[in-house]
């Protein structure tokens, strides 16, 4: 059983998004940021805010990796214990660098030495499966393993919340305060994956290191978004090599939309350092987002869209 990885990346825009200034003090309690930035009307913005060193630091020094060896040893561990439970055969799995080979042997007939690898085939299944959901990982529509980008997303919107405060808070209309939420998260400087050791980086890692990718700047964005508005729906889209975002905003003249389980959404481009706005994609996003070309894994979903609260 062959398990590939997802790696992401996006080819930079021209234009680029200005982070003036980016300080933390390092203190043993909170680290205390204070991060300067110019967005696409040339407004300036300046966002001070501190987050519990504990948790930045537990970002940074613990990297989202998967595993394989490990996940292969679980997997083989749980096929063997459903093994004891088989009558008329005898079943063994192993872990290796290809996966779990599962063997069965003393079976009474070749129909039960058939049904038995069957069903051993669907336990190793359904064991990895809930190794992947546990460790903060899913599967693209492709069958790659990556990282749970919408859990993520949700998960950490209380976590930046102060943020979310320093940025002036959610606004009545959303769309101004994803506008602002989104300047910042553009100015972060780009992180290109193959410079990096940590590949992915969760929202505290990526403001303690102030730099990222495109996946982990659309968790960071959504995470705050999640956060100011925790009714409003939610989006990861990835399309090949890249990640962004998309908003439950009403549509309005010029927004780039994508349809999503049948309704529009609005598509954002947090990776930077292209300043883009709200409702605007990179041309690779938009030209894959116009042919359906991309894969959408929703942080939150209702049945009844609001545009906040």
């Amino acid at each position: 059983m062959w398990l590939w990885l997802v790696s992401l990346f996006f080819a930079v825009a021209p234009v680029h998004a200005k982070q003036s200034t980016f300080s933390v003090d390092k203190g043993s309690a909170e680290w205390a940021f204070d991060v300067r930035w110019t967005d696409g009307e040339g407004k300036k913005h300046r966002a001070e805010f501190e987050l519990p060193a504990a948790d930045v630091t537990k970002d940074l020094e613990v990297p989202v990796r998967f595993k394989l060896g490990e996940a292969n040893k679980t997997v083989a561990a749980a096929v063997n214990e459903w093994g004891k439970t088989v009558k008329g055969a005898k079943v063994r799995a192993k872990a290796g660098d290809g996966g779990v080979r599962i063997s069965v042997s003393e079976a009474k007939s070749k129909d039960k030495l058939k049904k038995t690898l069957a069903k051993a085939a669907e336990v190793r299944d359904a064991a990895m499966r809930d190794y992947v959901r546990s460790v903060g990982f899913t599967y693209s529509d492709s069958g790659a393993i990556m990282p749970n980008h919408a859990l993520h997303s949700a998960n950490y919107s209380n976590d930046v919340a102060p943020v979310v405060a320093a940025l002036g808070g959610p606004t009545k209309d959303p769309r101004v305060f994803a506008a602002k939420a989104l300047s910042f998260v553009q100015s972060i400087p780009y992180e290109k994956r193959s410079r990096v050791r940590d590949r992915y980086r969760r929202p505290l890692s990526l403001l303690g290191r102030n730099r990222g990718d495109c996946d982990s700047k659309v968790v960071l964005y959504l995470a705050l978004m999640r956060s100011a508005y925790p009714r409003l729906d939610l989006a990861v889209i990835t399309i090949k090599g890249h990640a962004f975002a998309a908003l439950g905003l009403s549509p309005e003249k010029g927004d780039h939309k994508l349809k999503i389980e049948g309704e529009r959404w609005v598509g954002v481009e947090p990776v930077g350092p292209g300043l883009f706005a709200v409702g605007q994609l990179g041309r690779a996003s938009k030209r894959k987002a116009r042919r359906g070309r991309f894969e959408a894994k929703t942080v939150s979903k209702r049945r009844d869209r609001t545009q906040g609260g």
